[in-house]
């Protein structure tokens, strides 16, 4: 029935009140258009699973474009609620008419599903980065869909509704004329969102031939509140809730009208972003730089240039040409580079003229002023999966996190960034789990898209990140959740004693592995010695001098024994650092004569953690493991006068690490270690003194001498334990591990490390995320101030 007919009928005396429409919906498909669109910009042509500047796709092996259409690849059971993000267009908080409208059809003739418009997601309250993940479950600020199924019904679900997260109610409506079954049509999907009084909207969907344009179906929401109406936009393909079904296409997707709102800013890619290091050891410094590519079509493009100039010069000079690698990364690396400049930097694909992404590599600031240090680890994009149907209190103090929500929407983490990078960083360091395997979506390590899911959550931490490290030098060091494992123990990459993470070695697909190594290690200096280990997986480790500072970066699980449950904890033998880094960290003590000394490593090296009565909790997974590697890595930092820089554990801390015995009256005795905080994670541990530890840092409680159940010996100065205590915690825990999901109950955030030449002192610094630093304060224990001990040649 023609919505011309349905009127007709409408206004009919002989028409039964049961279907008579009411006279608001009436009026609402009777009103003309009132907005033309305009294209949102054309699709990629080829095949490929970057959908173009505008669009973001969740998840990214769910969607690709093929040849200038948008096609959704998953239509799987549980995986419901496939979306596409507008990034450049966003309904606005304003009483004006908007449009959305797109071609779409069934690429699954006979399947049962929807597709359609997702409308006001995050209720303009989240950043529309984070309004982008929005997928599966509705929830909290999760907006309502406008649809039209494989039968041709047309109408509006709810995506709100957090009891009900996956029912997608249908909402009320007058009612509304189908168009039949979609089969092989093309159609017109139009949406029209209409003000009306009382600051409400009319939102009508009318579907058409996408070919002759004769309408022939429509549906009619009406008085709509405005708040409904704020917020993300996304394009949406679905089979039926806890079903297989369809799976759908879009394309020429338009917009219109002053309450969408066009941000041609947002726009992202073909390039995420650029990493970069610099070496100034020795006479010539060396710049390595990667382009993180989207996931592009590469027979189109294989191959990207670095192009970098000293600032004020016009001239560009081209500093190489490189292939775009597995994982859409393309590495440079230019040797003799003059440090003492500022330079411009631009990246472009091979035979174009036109920059992608552009940067700055700044000087080197040498010992001119003291050098700061950003210290991250440990960060997840959501509280919670975004596939988990039902939030639920993982202990009672937690609150029920709205799921579209900044309590449970981290990501882009812009309070924590923007408080961070008003210290105006020298130098960023991200001690490992850029990411973790089960967010924001479920496990994808074990599918045959495990590589495109790995770079899906890679995407997010680079997204979040980007523009801190697109001019400023950022290293990376890769840990267990990078490779996709909970714990490894990478046994020099053997893994034949079994498939369990305990038998040691990498566990997933080991060209997967190589890609994660390339993706975050493809820009830091040189490894010391590059032999890779079995399977051809690279290593990383490396010296390199940045502002006036030696450093050491290792890799603390690369080469770390398997562990045996068996042995006795105190004398069992095996690596920590693998006798490989040992030698590197011995002759890493004589270089750089007269300059700080820093090395970057995952953990803690000991097992700082306790339980409700303050007793320490045995773990194997924490780098205290085994006693003998962890000791004699301890006594190698120690004896180059090293400051240890580590993440991992989620817990900040700042401990003096010993190789034997606790010493007598020398407080500067054994290796300083900062471990910073989690920036945000999942998993808690407590350090708790409870008062009862010898030589405590003035009246901290929770600091002092401490023997972890490995033997190994060390003086705890200062600990930012979660705002809930390990008893609390205990008292009510229901789950398997120390899961945390309430943002209200943990302590985290990033580090500072200051290294003042001037003064002859490091400055740990530990900041809680939410914390404003022209403000606020840090956590209980910082700022410490620490003597800087250097060798003399």
């Amino acid at each position: 029935m023609k919505r011309r007919s349905f009127l007709k009928l409408g206004s009919s005396a002989a028409l039964a009140p049961a279907i008579s429409p009411s006279l608001a919906v009436a009026m609402a498909a009777a009103r003309p258009k009132l907005v033309e669109t305009t294209p949102l910009g054309r699709l990629p042509s080829g095949t490929q699973h970057w959908l173009g500047g505008h669009l973001w796709g969740n998840r990214l092996q769910d969607w690709h474009c093929n040849n200038g259409r948008l096609e959704c690849l998953q239509g799987d059971k549980t995986y419901e609620v496939r979306t596409a993000a507008i990034l450049t267009r966003e309904l606005a908080n304003t009483h004006k008419p908007g449009r959305i409208r797109a071609r779409v059809g069934l690429l699954t003739p006979n399947t049962r599903g929807f597709c359609g418009f997702l409308l006001g997601v995050g209720a303009g309250k989240l950043d529309y980065r984070g309004a982008a993940l929005a997928q599966r479950a509705g929830g909290t600020n999760g907006g309502f869909m406008a649809v039209l199924d494989e039968s041709g019904n047309l109408g509006f679900q709810d995506f709100s509704d957090q009891d009900n997260s996956m029912g997608f109610t249908r909402l009320e409506r007058e009612d509304s004329v189908s168009i039949s079954q979609v089969g092989q049509r093309k159609i017109q999907l139009d949406c029209h969102i209409d003000p009306v009084e009382n600051g409400r909207f009319d939102v009508r969907l009318v579907a058409s031939d996408a070919q002759s344009g004769e309408e022939f179906g429509f549906a009619v929401r009406t008085e709509v509140p405005a708040e409904q109406l704020t917020g993300g936009i996304m394009l949406v393909s679905s089979p039926p809730t806890d079903a297989a079904g369809a799976r759908w296409w879009f394309s020429d997707i338009e917009t219109g009208g002053d309450k969408v709102t066009a941000h041609p800013d947002r726009k992202l890619g073909p390039v995420m972003g650029c990493m970069h290091s610099l070496n100034c050891s020795g006479k010539q410094a060396v710049l390595k730089l990667s382009t993180q590519f989207m996931p592009i079509d590469l027979a189109a493009n294989s191959n990207a240039v670095l192009e970098y100039r000293a600032v004020g010069q016009q001239q560009w000079q081209t500093g190489a040409e490189r292939p775009i690698k597995d994982g859409y990364v393309a590495a440079f690396r230019i040797a003799g580079w003059d440090a003492s400049k500022d330079h411009e930097y631009r990246v472009r694909f091979a035979g174009s003229a036109q920059a992608l992404y552009s940067g700055t590599i700044a000087r080197d600031p040498s010992q001119s002023r003291p050098l700061k240090i950003a210290l991250y680890s440990c960060i997840i994009p959501t509280a919670k999966s975004l596939d988990e149907p039902a939030y639920t209190k993982l202990i009672p103090e937690e609150r029920i996190l709205g799921r579209y929500t900044e309590d449970n929407i981290f990501f882009p983490h812009n309070t924590l960034v923007s408080h961070c990078d008003t210290h105006q960083p020298d130098l960023y360091v991200f001690a490992g789990d850029q990411y973790y395997e089960t967010y924001p979506t479920r496990y994808g390590r074990d599918t045959p898209q495990a590589k495109l899911d790995t770079l899906y959550r890679w995407y997010l931490w680079y997204w979040t990140f980007r523009e801190s490290v697109r001019n400023r030098p950022s290293i990376l060091l890769v840990d267990d959740h990078d490779v996709l494992q909970g714990n490894l123990w990478g046994n020099k990459g053997d893994a034949t004693g079994g498939p369990r993470e305990e038998d040691g070695g990498f566990k997933h697909d080991i060209e997967l592995v190589k890609m994660v190594y390339r993706i975050q290690s493809s820009h830091t200096p040189d490894a010391y010695d590059p032999t890779p280990i079995r399977h051809g997986i690279p290593v990383t480790y490396a010296h390199f001098v940045y502002g006036g500072t030696s450093f050491a970066m290792v890799e603390d699980r690369k080469f770390k024994s398997a562990p045996d449950y068996e042995a006795d904890r105190l004398t069992v033998t095996g690596e920590l650092l693998g006798r490989r880094q040992e030698q590197f960290l011995r002759d890493w003590a004589s270089m750089d004569p007269g300059l700080p000394k820093i090395c970057l490593t995952a953990s803690i090296w000991g097992s700082p953690q306790t339980d409700e009565e303050g007793n320490g909790l045995v773990d194997y997974d924490a780098n205290c493991y085994p006693p003998d590697g962890r000791t004699r890595a301890v006594q190698l930092v120690e004896d180059a006068k090293a400051l240890v820089l580590a993440g991992d554990q989620h817990l900040g801390l700042v401990a003096r690490q010993y190789s034997g015995a606790f010493p007598v009256g020398d407080e500067n005795a054994g290796a300083l270690f900062f471990s910073g905080p989690a920036s945000a994670a999942f998993w808690q541990r407590w350090f708790e003194g409870l008062g009862k530890l010898e030589n405590a840092m003035g009246d901290d409680p929770n600091t002092g001498h401490f023997t972890d159940p490995f033997g190994n010996n060390m003086r705890v100065l200062a600990t930012a334990n979660p705002k809930i205590t390990h008893a609390e915690f205990s008292d009510d825990n229901t789950t398997w591990g120390k899961f945390v999901a309430d943002r209200n109950l943990k302590s985290e955030g990033y580090g500072i490390a200051v290294v003042d030449h001037a003064e002859g002192q490091y400055r740990l610094e530990c900041w809680p995320w939410n914390a404003n630093p022209a403000r606020d304060r840090q956590f209980a224990g910082w700022p410490q101030k620490h003597p800087i001990e250097v060798l003399r040649s």
